[in-house]
């Protein structure tokens, strides 16, 4: 039988983790944040990669610190976990470019002349516009994350501490939890939009946005870290400092 997961205490327990290892939430939010400064400005030159390069080693390195894998820096689990982590990227870039051609294959399909035609006026109006098709566009990718970002994460933090990195073995484990994990993946977008919102509405700017993303970035690795011990371990890793 599949197991049920309580949104609540998976918050709370992840804010108690936060609290009790404040040190090491406050080093991994400035340094999450100057990576995110880096990847800003750096977006459209080659400079990116070597960033998401650091950016990927040093979360690595929060996972096993959390789940007390010494060494925290293990490169042959960094090369392991990279095999469930392509593949959730090439199957977001495979749905992302399904979703972005959706409207146009549509006309295809030839549901029905009417159709066609209702949609073909449509296309040439609102629905053109560049917001609510981006509005249309993130709805649709948010209502597959669970599938294809969120419960495969957990493949490749399973990976990361020695574990299966299976994506099947994944999606068997947390079956039945859908509208769990698209509740957290709503959680998650909704605090970063309303964050930029109210930092922009009294003047601010995308540099302190980021300011306050990154600690909710680190509180969200801890709360997929506590969704992981859920699914997959029998006792939840204990809250107490990792000794040698």
């Amino acid at each position: 039988m599949a197991k049920k997961l309580s949104i609540r205490p998976i918050l709370a327990a992840s804010l108690r983790w936060c609290r009790d290892f404040w040190p090491v939430c406050l080093i991994s939010s400035a340094v999450f944040y100057l990576l995110l400064i880096g990847l800003v400005r750096g977006w459209q030159s080659m400079a990116v990669w070597p960033l998401l390069a650091v950016f990927y080693i040093l979360w690595g390195v929060f996972f096993r610190y959390y789940f007390h894998r010494r060494p925290y820096l293990d490169w042959r689990m960094l090369f392991d976990s990279l095999i469930p982590s392509t593949k959730i990227v090439l199957l977001t870039v495979l749905v992302a470019t399904f979703i972005a051609a959706l409207p146009v294959l549509l006309l295809f399909i030839n549901i029905s002349p009417e159709f066609n035609s209702s949609y073909a006026k449509l296309w040439q109006g609102d629905i053109k516009n560049p917001d609510i098709m981006l509005f249309i566009t993130n709805v649709l990718f948010l209502l597959v994350s669970p599938q294809i970002a969120y419960r495969p994460f957990l493949a490749w933090i399973s990976a990361l501490i020695g574990r299966s990195g299976s994506l099947k073995f994944a999606w068997e484990k947390t079956r039945d939890n859908y509208f769990v994990f698209l509740t957290i993946a709503l959680m998650t977008d909704c605090s970063l939009f309303l964050l930029r919102r109210i930092i922009f509405a009294y003047g601010g700017n995308d540099y302190i946005t980021m300011l306050f993303a990154a600690p909710l970035l680190v509180y969200f690795n801890v709360v997929s870290a506590k969704v992981f011990e859920f699914f997959f371990l029998s006792a939840p890793t204990a809250d107490k400092k990792p000794t040698a």
